[in-house]
């Protein structure tokens, strides 16, 4: 009887001690998890010594502090995840092993790209977006600038993360600094140098002369009496998507606010193709938009590099109404409609 105390008392005793060794496992730092990985599994070749692969490992320890170390962990994450490493020959650590050492540098990763990626709460000193910019001047000289393209010719805006106010990425050129100087030369000579003028009207209701290989049945059906335009789903070019005013290509005189006063109506929406072919959602209302056009610029029935939405209005179905927009033009830019919305915008 004493013996099997003796027994079950051992039992015990080593049950507890086991015990007491996971819970002092779980509690490792993490450090110490990847410091022993590293020496039992991969230092035999990544040691500072023989570094195969080029891969050097023995000086590789938490925190992280540089984005070179950032890379490291990466690399042994994706070698650890996918089993490639330690080498088949090698002795090879447990799934519990892998995954607390994977867990361990996940950790790690996510703590240093925080700290690296941190100002340490200070702004960071940085040029204005294109955008920005465009804001910016807007607000000094009190009209709209998006219909100048001042900066069209600006390099490419680069972003971090579709995020376009990140000062890493905000790289700042003499061709840049040369292209503001520039653009704010324009826009000066643009205010200051305009001429004065005595208030205006213009009247057009015929000669709406449309794109190049509709213009034969449009003056057989209509005697260009109406400006027409199409919905044109899927297309690159918009063929029959803009309207302009044939007998006003020269555009305005002087930059400024216009007043436009039309009529319009949508027809012949429903037609009896599939609207899946075209993607046309017939529930959509019919939009119609106001772009500025510029025949010194490209070709009057195709889209334009500078062409922002000047006004738009919804225009109901088979019943005519009258809309007056007021929009801003620049000197020598003509009024274009098009559809808006739907399956007809970029």
């Amino acid at each position: 009887m004493r013996g099997l105390r003796q027994v079950v008392l051992v039992a015990v005793l080593a049950a507890m001690l086991w015990t007491g060794t996971a819970w002092a496992e779980e509690d490792v730092p993490a450090a110490r998890v990847i410091g022993q990985f590293l020496e039992t599994y991969c230092l035999d070749c990544h040691d500072s010594t023989k570094q195969k692969g080029d891969r050097e490992f023995e000086s590789f320890q938490l925190p992280l502090k540089t984005v070179a170390d950032l890379i490291s962990a990466k690399d042994i994450i994706d070698q650890i995840t996918l089993k490639e490493m330690p080498p088949k020959k090698a002795d090879q650590p447990t799934d519990e092993e892998r995954l607390a050492v994977v867990r361990a540098l996940r950790a790690g990763t996510v703590a240093a790209r925080a700290r690296l990626e941190s100002s340490g709460s200070r702004t960071v000193m940085r040029r204005l977006s294109s955008r920005e910019y465009e804001n910016t001047v807007a607000t000094l000289f009190g009209r709209r600038v998006d219909t100048l393209g001042l900066t069209a010719d600006f390099p490419k805006e680069k972003t971090s993360r579709h995020i376009d106010t990140i000062g890493q990425s905000l790289v700042t050129s003499g061709f840049l600094v040369d292209q503001y100087f520039q653009a704010a030369n324009r826009l000066v000579e643009t205010r200051l140098g305009k001429p004065a003028m005595e208030p205006k009207s213009w009247r057009f209701n015929s000669h709406f002369v449309q794109y190049e290989e509709l213009q034969g049945s449009h003056k057989s059906a209509f005697n260009y009496r109406y400006l027409n335009l199409y919905e044109q789903p899927n297309s690159d070019t918009r063929q029959g998507g803009y309207g302009h005013i044939e007998d006003f290509k020269q555009g305005v005189p002087v930059s400024g606010l216009y007043d436009l006063e039309v009529e319009a109506t949508a027809l012949h929406r429903d037609t009896h193709y599939d609207p899946a072919i075209f993607g046309i959602d017939l529930t959509e209302p019919f939009i119609l938009g106001v772009v500025p056009g510029d025949v010194t610029k490209g070709h009057i029935h195709y889209p334009q590099a500078i062409e922002p939405l000047l006004a738009s209005a919804v225009v109901p179905d088979n019943t005519p109404t009258w809309f007056k927009f007021r929009v801003w033009l620049e000197a020598t830019q003509t009024p274009r409609f098009r559809p808006r919305g739907n399956t007809t915008d970029p």
